[in-house]
């Protein structure tokens, strides 16, 4: 049992001392905004995809993967439900049903699950990953643009969805999978340089992740006070959730090994999508200010709800 729990330590430390690191660093100016702006694009514009990529080109699809990729979308479209019925009743901000929603998967949510897992269990957060993408683009996206009063047609909506890096090396990846190219590129010195070279890329994600997000670790009281309603029945939900799809669907309907519970609620209990303050129009400091705070508390509390879960399930 000692040692199972030293393996536990060993994989939760390194996690939580980069994000302790990443707050040292923006203490003593090694770190600015500048910087971690500069850090979020080469993850999102080149480490994230060329994850994806290697992820979705090595997983081995299973019938069972459409019930769970619909499972996340599912998720997604009940938790937006369940958004606009929280502000009926508490009220407040116009974007409170969008913060209830949506995960940041690219920026913390393939860290954190490769940090403990390992990057060789991917696939798993990967296949929920479909289903949460196209609630994000096509759904969650146009509905941050209108509460922000922004038009956007369809066009536009299909035009973000098919230039943005990720979601091409997500299509790159199952294309070139369901064409047996896996294989092929494994076996020529081409191939192995390349799928060597997205390997080195997508190692920078967790360190670089961790220490984003020590450096955005920053909350007031009054900032806490204001987030902690949305995001305290939040998290009862969705690791309500997470705990029942886990026991009911993933494990009894569906028999699936036990690394795609630890996925889903990886996936379940991260952060609001980091997207959402840019949509807000800048005039509208009030919403700014409430959902910088919303997904600030949400982040150390996801974090902690994490670590607890690698703890408890071993």
């Amino acid at each position: 049992m000692s040692t199972d729990l030293g393996d536990v330590l060993g994989s939760v430390l390194p996690v939580l001392i980069l994000i302790a690191l990443g707050m040292v660093l923006r203490r003593i100016n090694v770190l600015n905004d500048s910087v971690i702006l500069g850090l979020k694009r080469l993850i999102v514009s080149v480490a994230l995809p060329a994850l994806l990529f290697t992820t979705f080109l090595k997983l081995e699809f299973a019938p069972e993967h459409v019930w769970v990729i619909t499972t996340a979308f599912g998720v997604c479209l009940l938790l937006l439900g369940l958004g606009y019925l929280y502000r009926r009743i508490v009220g407040g901000s116009a974007y409170s049903p969008l913060l209830f929603t949506g995960f940041e998967l690219g920026m913390i949510g393939f860290a954190l699950f490769a940090a403990v897992y390992g990057t060789d269990q991917l696939p798993a957060l990967g296949v929920l990953a479909l289903g949460h993408e196209v609630f994000i683009w096509f759904i969650f996206v146009t509905l941050l643009r209108a509460v922000g009063n922004q038009r956007e047609t369809i066009a536009e909506v299909v035009r973000s969805l098919i230039t943005s890096p990720v979601i091409i090396a997500i299509l790159a990846g199952i294309t070139l999978n369901a064409l047996g190219m896996g294989r092929i590129m494994e076996q020529a010195p081409i191939g192995t340089a390349i799928q060597i070279s997205l390997g080195y890329l997508a190692a920078m994600i967790v360190p670089l992740v961790l220490l984003i997000i020590g450096y955005g670790t920053r909350l007031s009281l009054s900032g806490v006070r204001e987030a902690l309603p949305l995001v305290a029945t939040r998290l009862v939900v969705v690791i309500t959730l997470a705990l029942t799809i886990s026991a009911v669907v993933f494990t009894g309907l569906l028999d699936l090994p036990p690394i795609y519970s630890a996925a889903l609620f990886t996936l379940l209990i991260l952060p609001p999508p980091y997207i959402v303050p840019l949509f807000i129009p800048p005039e509208r400091k009030d919403d700014l200010g409430y959902a910088n705070n919303v997904i600030s508390l949400y982040t150390l509390l996801s974090i902690l709800s994490f670590v607890s879960y690698v703890l408890i399930t071993g």
